[in-house]
């Protein structure tokens, strides 16, 4: 037969282990929860950027767009009749004249001026 040892307190040198165990798996899983959250903000960051990326190259190509619109003998000449009230050569100007008077800019008001301060006008009341 088996000689079986007695059941009580573990050895030590188990105690110790476990003692010094225990911290450095808690560590252990601390660290790594720690990496993986960092990780998703990081991916959410990534994907936030990608979506501002994309929004910024549409626009860039719609502005490319507007350029070469603008670049066009059509939108040139559109530019300089509406804009700069220019005229082609041979053409002649049509002047609209209207029965109305011209709208006039109502003159600037000027501010009202200050009341005197409360003490100068009890001077004025008592001693005229």
């Amino acid at each position: 037969m088996i000689a079986r040892r007695p059941l009580g307190p573990p050895p030590l040198a188990l105690r110790l282990a476990a003692v010094l165990a225990v911290p450095v798996v808690l560590y252990a899983l601390v660290a790594t929860g720690q990496k993986a959250l960092e990780n998703y903000r990081l991916n959410q960051e990534v994907d936030a950027l990608r979506v501002e990326i994309r929004a910024n190259r549409e626009d860039n190509v719609a502005l490319q767009q507007q350029i070469q619109r603008a670049r066009s003998d059509t939108a040139i000449e559109t530019i300089a009749r509406e804009q700069l009230g220019l005229v082609k050569p041979g053409d002649r100007p049509l002047v609209v004249i209207s029965d109305r008077p011209p709208a006039t800019q109502p003159a600037p008001t000027t501010p009202a001026p200050a009341p005197p301060p409360p003490w100068r006008q009890w001077l004025d009341l008592l001693f005229g």
